[in-house]
């Protein structure tokens, strides 16, 4: 999210202010600045700059100062967004004051660094002036959110990997029961096994689903607190894991202030949620209906439409599918309540985004292929026909080149329709304001959906709700798309919280994958009852199946990737020796050791 930040620009010799910005959900206060005062700004691999006038360029060269509440970034924003500071510089403003220093320690004062290098004047104001103040009062919560621990964990896999930091927000299921995850909440499982209790199952049963779209019978909505408490970092994690877990294993921040709902609490804190549009085959329960596959883009179209209008929502599906893509809230295939061409539109937040796997040309592709087959098929009855001249047969292998030569040409036509109906999609999407990408490389797994929102846009952190069904999810966690899963699942209704947690991480680790693979970790606070503990505790997620009570939790875990090639290392090593000791003080043990 950004901050609540301005931008205004004086001419110091006239006391004349010439413009004025604020930054918002879809643009900094820089360059809304410039382009309030008649510049045309437009970000490209650099920024292109263009002056209205030429009186206008030399004020700004020479007489103008830029106003800021926050210190300008130094740094880009993927590979669409150049720095603000060589906005700055490429502008020509000589002269800029800056009311506070950028709340992110790691880029405190190197905004300020780059306009001194580059030849512009910087003031900054005094720490502790009223000033100065009113500035850090402006940016107090962006200060707060930004330095969580889950933007500095981020922020750190962000420098090493280049791609943002994942939540995998899944379901785990009982694999033997697939049809309970459709009928009871994603989370229950019908059968218990007999008279074996949950507790003493084979945890080898269970798979990753996608998340609740919402929670049984209650109507709650989220609370708009996210909690922001400072925690200290300990980054001492000695495991022999790959480099991106050499991080906290602690919870990231505490879930006190979530309310029920199907939202993690740090949804309202990423870049973006990505839900997906599968391909047949790959949905959930082995439904290959529209209607099923569509289940994300309703989601993102409804329960999205909660999100702050800085998290963007982007809708990842395969080319081909374009043509089965609804763009009016009367399609046949969605819910009545499910408003997707306000999600289409987008307006007063970030535009919604389409990340085409496979690109424009797979449906087209696949024709061709066809085509070729079918031109392969006249060509060798046209031979036949040649070598059978003299016999009878001639002139049926004449018919069937033709009619071979017919299926290839009435193919290629249904391939340049299908291409101008995609493009059509794409145009009218377009119009819409929707942004619609190609993957680049054309891959199409998780993790070059993260690489790519990495290198495009910059993003550090987002959350993925689960398009990943059963073994593709934990190739996903395995191939390092994802380094944290926040799970819905079913426990015993009996026990204290903590065996709850341990019976939790046990089913999480069995969806996951073996331990010798991947190892799944959890804390005392990372397991949430918010959505029983109320004032009708357990009304909603406490259910008698077979006689036994279990009840609805959600787990947010840390998932590591097993390194096997990591050199282990010895710290601390060093020769002993006896400690002289002259007397020796006796007592009595507690009972209990």
């Amino acid at each position: 999210p950004r901050p609540i930040a301005g931008a205004v620009l004086v001419n110091h010799k006239t006391n004349r202010i010439l413009a004025r910005g604020y930054s918002d959900c879809l643009e900094d206060c820089v360059p809304k600045c410039l382009t309030d005062a008649g510049l045309t700004v437009t970000p490209l691999r650099e920024w292109a700059i263009g002056y209205p006038t030429r009186e206008l360029q030399d004020v700004l060269h020479n007489d103008a100062t830029l106003y800021l509440t926050l210190e300008p970034s130094a740094e880009r924003n993927g590979s669409l967004m150049p720095s603000i500071t060589r906005l700055i510089e490429d502008a020509g403003i000589h002269r800029v004051v800056v009311g506070a220093m950028d709340p992110i320690p790691e880029l405190q004062s190197k905004g300020c660094s780059a306009l001194h290098a580059a030849g512009v004047h910087v003031d900054v104001l005094p720490s502790g002036s009223a000033v100065e103040q009113q500035c850090q009062q402006l940016i107090s919560e962006y200060s707060a959110r930004i330095n969580t621990r889950l933007h500095r964990r981020a922020r750190r896999h962000f420098a090493k990997k280049g791609r943002p930091l994942g939540f995998l927000h899944c379901s785990v299921i009982d694999s033997n029961d697939a049809e309970a995850f459709e009928r009871s909440g994603n989370a229950f499982p019908r059968d218990l096994g007999g008279a074996v209790p949950l507790s003493e199952r084979n945890y080898g049963s269970y798979e990753i689903a996608p998340p609740p779209e919402q929670i049984w019978a209650s109507s709650k909505k989220a609370s708009s607190s996210i909690p922001m408490e400072e925690e200290d970092d300990d980054d001492d994690d000695d495991s022999l894991l790959t480099d991106f877990e050499d991080e906290e294993v602690s919870s990231i921040d505490s879930t006190k202030n979530l309310q029920l709902s199907p939202m993690m609490p740090w949804y309202e804190q990423v870049d973006a949620v990505v839900a997906t549009f599968p391909k047949p085959g790959n949905g959930p329960a082995n439904d290959d209906s529209l209607a099923g596959r569509l289940t994300g883009l309703k989601w993102l179209a409804t329960n999205g439409k909660a999100l702050p209008a800085g998290v963007e929502r982007i809708l990842v599906m395969d080319a081909a599918d374009l043509i089965h893509l609804p763009l009016k809230n009367d399609d046949a295939n969605l819910n009545g309540d499910v408003d997707v061409e306000g999600f289409w539109k987008g307006e007063g937040r970030k535009p919604s985004r389409i990340l085409l796997r496979h690109g424009t040309n797979a449906a087209a592709a696949s024709a061709a292929r066809t085509a070729a087959a079918a031109a392969a098929m006249a060509a060798a009855a046209a031979k036949r026909a040649m070598q059978l001249a003299e016999s009878g047969e001639a002139e049926g292998a004449a018919e069937e080149a033709i009619r071979s030569q017919e299926a290839a040409e009435n193919t290629l036509n249904e391939i340049q329709q299908q291409v101008d109906e995609i493009q059509a999609l794409k145009q009218y999407l377009l119009d819409l304001g929707v942004v619609v990408e190609t993957i680049q490389g054309g891959g199409s797994e998780p993790i070059d959906i993260m690489a790519h929102l990495g290198e495009r846009s910059g993003y550090k952190a987002v959350v993925w709700r689960a398009g990943c069904w059963g073994s593709r999810g934990v190739a996903s966690i395995l191939n390092g798309a994802f380094q944290w899963v926040s799970a819905h699942l079913a426990v015993d209704a009996g026990g204290g919280k903590f065996w709850q947690l341990m019976l939790a991480e046990r089913c999480i680790q069995a969806a996951c994958g073996p331990e010798s693979k991947v190892k799944v970790m959890t804390e005392e606070n990372d397991i949430s009852l918010e959505y029983c503990d109320d004032a009708d505790a357990d009304k909603d997620c406490v259910l008698q199946v077979a006689g036994r009570s279990i009840r609805h939790v959600r787990v947010d875990c840390r998932v590591a990737v097993v390194n096997p090639d990591r050199k282990r290392e010895l710290i601390g090593w060093r020769k002993t020796k006896p400690m002289p000791v002259k007397s020796f003080h006796e007592e009595e043990a507690p009972w209990f050791l």
